[in-house]
């Protein structure tokens, strides 16, 4: 796309490194593969960086040094993989059970070099038995079902992510047994970032 700032200009302001690195290829990958299978929706270069990448960064800082991340729903790889990206001490699955969207996450995992994998599925046909510092879910529905899954899955200090709106992260706060803290996305009306750990009695 002529005439607009490289992706190494726009992100290089927010991080650097093999982190810069690994996003500028990933924004690459996304705006060639969404060209033809409309991936995310954007209108230039500088939207995909700030609503899609920065977007998802949002987490990393609250996310800890190391750990597991499974990420529900991935589609594109958002918010997983700019997460795995920088956050070097986390390994992940990307779960995604429509088939082009889980050849491009196999793609990206083997182009970024992440400590990650792809899987065909959806959430509830994982089998029990591991368990996930964090859980991300951004632009999916059925959350308090989700929540419900997670539970029992979430290592101890564990966190549920989600990317959400503001009236949804109302209803979050009904649910019982879970702690809330939220905070405002930057540059999204009435977008959300929702945090939830189980509060066990």
């Amino acid at each position: 796309m002529s005439g607009q700032k490289s992706f190494r200009d726009l992100l290089a302001p927010h991080c650097g490194g093999e982190t810069l690195d690994r996003l500028v290829r990933y924004a690459e990958l996304l705006e060639k593969w969404s060209r033809c299978h409309n991936l995310v929706r954007y209108t230039g270069r500088e939207e995909l960086v700030t609503r899609h990448l920065l977007d998802s960064l949002v987490a990393a800082p609250l996310m800890g040094s190391h750990g597991r991340l499974i990420d529900v729903g991935s589609g594109a790889g958002l918010p997983g993989v700019p997460l795995l990206a920088a956050c070097p001490g986390f390994s992940g699955v990307l779960l995604e059970p429509r088939e082009k969207r889980w050849a491009f996450l196999k793609l990206v995992i083997r182009e970024l070099g992440l400590d990650a994998r792809a899987e065909r599925a959806r959430y509830h046909d994982l089998e029990n038995g591991r368990l996930w510092d964090a859980v991300t879910v951004r632009a999916v529905g059925k959350q308090p079902e989700i929540l419900g899954w997670a539970r029992s899955r979430l290592a101890a200090n564990g966190t549920v992510f989600l990317w959400t709106t503001q009236k949804a992260e109302e209803g979050l706060r009904e649910v019982t047994d879970w702690r809330v803290l939220s905070s405002a996305l930057p540059g999204l009306d009435r977008g959300r970032l929702v945090r939830l750990q189980p509060c066990f009695t």
